[in-house]
C-alpha cells in the first residue's frame, strides 16, 4: 500500500467501512510503518469526540430551548450573544457556551419564521452577525486548546463562516506553520484554500511551503499550488527539494508539481 492509499483509507478503516482486503492491506502498512499508528489514534480520537458531542447536543436540545426562552424574557435589553452566554455562564464553560450559542442562533435563523417586515429583516441581520461573531470567537478559543481534536474542530468551524477576518487567517497560518499535529495542519491548508482569492492568503500559503517538514503537508501544498497554477510557488518548492531531510516521495511530488505549473 502506498502512502496516498493509506491517507484515503484511514477514515474508512476507523469507522469500519473498508473491505476485508483493504483492512488487511491497511494493517500491513501500519505494521511496516509504526509511526503511522499515531495518526490513526489521533483520527480515531477525533471521530469519537465528534460523535459524543453530537449525541450530547441532541439530548440537551429541549432543555436548552426552554432555558433560552426564559433568559430571553428576562434580558430584553441584551444582545442575542449576551443573552445566550448568560444562560450558560453558571453551568457551562465559556467554550461550550460559544458552541451552544452558535447552535441556537442557527436554530432561529433556520426556523419557520416569516420575515415580512423591516423589523423582522433587521432581526435576521442581527442574528446572522451575532452568529459570525460567536463562531469567530469559538475558532480562536479552540485553536488555543492543548487537545488536537479541539484544534481540528476550530479549523472546521472556519468553513462555516461567510467571510474571514485577518485575525482568523493569521491564526490559521500560525496553525499551519507551527501546530504539532499533522492532521490539524492539513485541515488548516484546506480551510485556507477556500480564500485564495485574497492575495494575502495566497502569499501566506507560498511563504509557508519552506517551513513544512511533514511529507503529507508538503504534498498537500504541492497539490494546491498546481490547482491554483501559482508560479510564485516554484522557487519555494525548489528550495525545499534541495534540503537533505526531505522525504523522497514528497520530493518527487513537488518536482512533478513544478512541471505542471510551469
Amino acid at each position: 500500500m502506498e502512502r496516498k492509499q493509506f491517507e484515503e483509507l484511514i477514515t474508512d478503516y476507523i469507522t469500519g467501512n473498508c473491505s476485508e482486503q483493504q483492512k488487511q492491506e491497511f494493517e500491513l502498512f501500519l505494521k511496516n510503518n509504526p509511526k503511522s499508528n499515531q495518526e490513526v489514534e489521533e483520527m480515531s480520537l477525533f471521530l469519537t469526540s465528534f460523535d459524543e458531542e453530537v449525541e450530547a447536543t441532541s439530548a440537551m436540545d429541549m432543555k436548552f430551548y426552554s432555558m433560552l426562552n426564559a433568559a430571553e424574557k428576562k434580558n430584553n435589553n441584551l444582545s442575542l450573544f449576551d443573552a445566550l452566554i448568560s444562560v450558560f455562564h453558571a453551568k457551562f464553560t465559556k467554550q461550550l457556551a460559544y458552541t451552544l450559542a452558535i447552535l441556537t442562533v442557527g436554530f432561529f435563523v433556520g426556523s419557520t419564521f416569516n420575515f415580512n417586515t423591516n423589523s423582522d429583516l433587521q432581526l435576521l441581520d442581527v442574528a446572522q452577525n451575532e452568529t459570525e461573531s460567536v463562531r469567530s470567537q469559538l475558532v480562536l478559543t479552540l485553536l488555543d486548546q492543548p487537545s488536537a481534536n479541539k484544534r481540528l474542530q476550530a479549523v472546521n468551524e472556519v468553513s462555516k463562516l461567510s467571510s474571514v477576518t485577518k485575525t482568523i487567517t493569521n491564526a490559521l497560518f500560525s496553525t499551519l506553520n507551527s501546530d504539532t499535529n499533522v492532521n490539524v495542519r492539513l485541515s488548516a491548508i484546506e480551510a485556507l484554500s477556500n480564500y485564495t482569492e485574497i492575495s494575502e492568503v495566497r502569499e501566506g500559503l507560498i511563504a509557508s511551503i519552506i517551513h513544512q517538514k511533514s511529507p503529507m503537508v508538503q504534498i498537500a501544498l504541492a497539490d494546491l499550488m498546481v490547482k491554483l497554477q501559482e508560479k510564485k510557488a516554484v522557487n519555494s518548492f525548489k528550495k525545499l527539494i534541495e534540503e537533505k531531510d526531505v522525504n523522497e516521495s514528497a520530493k518527487q511530488k513537488m518536482q512533478e508539481s513544478i512541471q505542471q505549473i510551469i
